[in-house]
């Protein structure tokens, strides 16, 4: 059974993602409601402000989500964050900039609803969308980093990691897939989720035939390009697959089990079964746009198919989170998914070069050794071997790098109570969002 810290940790980060994934989306389409209803179609205004209510709300539970993931990181694998976060300093510090930056003009534009000129308040909304696309922009030069450490070098002189940032966003061939194809599926699953919930609203929460109008409009709007996007991400999907050949081991993680290999072939925790979920939730979503989007585009949308449509956007949220744990459970126990194939031989050492990576082969087991960490569930049996079977044990010491306070039943019990603190206000909160009462949404309005 799976440590119940570490899963903790990964539902969390599933949680943050999804609503970090609706942040991108949600923060171009509030300032494209609200310029539609500045030129003219005043009815866009309630949507306008409706998405940036949520949005706001969702952002600050999202920071509350990624402060909780990094904290309790920090605390269980401080040696690999220690090092691996300095050396990608940079590509962090160009999401924090990202993220302070964000958060200014989210307030700026918030209150500067009505007050500010309408070329201000545009070139604001611009900023808003603009710094949620640099956001993922580092996490995912960090998270390919964590494929291929591409730009990595040691100077033995001085006995240093440094990282080329030039080498690491270029010769890194995750990067692009994975940062393209992210932004692609945030804005899917977006339009998806804001498509099905006006689509529900319009047959079961509007209040006069003017708002199940707009509802419906609304839906119409974003259901379409929902449909393009999805297959766009489908595309950017794959080109990430092709590109994890070269990390063998990760490649056969998720793609062994369904008779798709490289190298040896061989899957040492296997997680094919999460990559058959997504692409579940991935036809749900495919099923439910192709249903019911022709009844939309007619006129002729009737309450069950608004309901299919609902139901496709949840399943695009759930495919986000199902899409990160793919990605992230894939290289267990590894932080670093490509040192294990180096160190067995399976991606030669001549081959890093090609990757920006500048260690000499005499330094790289003490490399590989400083810039790792293993990843416990529920001891270290698996983790052992998995290093074992592989042959690269001697490189690694399970009671150096890895803190046990992750499984400590202490810290468990504490995380617990934590996560259930949360989840009451989240769920609370989203109640309130999603369900105002009817008092709330008149003064709204007024």
């Amino acid at each position: 059974m799976a440590g119940l810290a570490p899963l903790f940790l990964a539902f969390v980060f599933g949680l943050h993602i999804v609503m970090v994934n609706l942040g991108i989306g949600l923060a171009w389409l509030v300032p494209y409601f609200k310029r539609r209803a500045d030129q003219g179609e005043r009815e866009f205004e309630d949507v306008a402000k409706t998405l940036m209510r949520f949005y706001a709300a969702t952002y600050g539970v999202a920071g509350v989500f990624g402060t909780a993931f990094t904290v309790f990181l920090l605390s269980y694998y401080p040696k690999f964050l220690g090092v691996a976060g300095n050396i990608t300093l940079i590509p962090f510090g160009l999401s924090i900039l990202a993220i302070a930056l964000h958060f200014f003009a989210i307030t700026a534009y918030w209150y500067g609803w009505d007050r500010w000129s309408r070329p201000v308040h545009n070139l604001i909304g611009l900023l808003l969308g603009v710094s949620a696309l640099l956001i993922p922009l580092g996490f995912r030069a960090v998270f390919a980093f964590l494929n291929i450490p591409a730009g990595l070098g040691f100077d033995s002189a001085e006995g240093k990691l440094y990282l080329d940032v030039v080498a690491a966003l270029t010769k890194n061939p995750t990067f692009w897939p994975l940062y393209l194809k992210s932004i692609a599926a945030a804005f899917t699953a977006t339009f998806m989720a804001v498509a099905g919930a006006y689509a529900y609203k319009a047959f079961f929460r509007a209040e006069s035939e003017e708002e199940k109008r707009t509802a419906l409009r609304v839906a119409s709007m974003l259901a379409k390009p929902a449909l393009v996007l999805l297959l766009v991400t489908a595309a950017l999907g794959f080109w990430y697959a092709i590109s994890l050949q070269n990390v063998p081991y990760k490649f056969n993680n998720v793609f062994a089990g369904l008779g798709w290999s490289v190298g040896s072939g061989e899957a040492y925790y296997s997680v094919s079964w999460l990559f058959l979920l997504k692409m579940l939730l991935f036809l749900v979503q495919l099923a439910a746009m192709v249903y019911a989007l022709p009844a939309l585009a007619k006129g002729s949308l009737d309450a069950g198919k608004a309901k299919l449509l609902l139901y496709g956007g949840l399943a695009a949220l759930a495919t986000i989170a199902v899409g990160e744990y793919v990605n992230a459970f894939s290289q267990y126990p590894f932080f670093i998914a490509v040192w294990p194939d180096v160190l067995a031989g399976n991606v030669p050492v001549e081959a890093l070069p090609s990757f920006g990576i500048s260690i000499p082969a005499e330094a790289l087991p003490a490399v590989v050794s400083a810039v790792n960490s293993v990843v416990l569930l529920e001891g270290s049996g698996k983790a052992a071997a998995i290093l074992s079977e592989m042959g690269i044990a001697k490189y690694f010491n399970l009671n150096e790098v890895v803190n046990r306070i992750a499984v400590d039943a202490g810290v468990v019990a504490l995380t617990l109570v934590f996560v259930a603190a949360l989840m009451i206000g989240v769920v609370y909160l989203l109640y309130i969002l999603l369900f105002p009462p009817r008092k709330q949404v008149a003064a709204a309005r007024a």
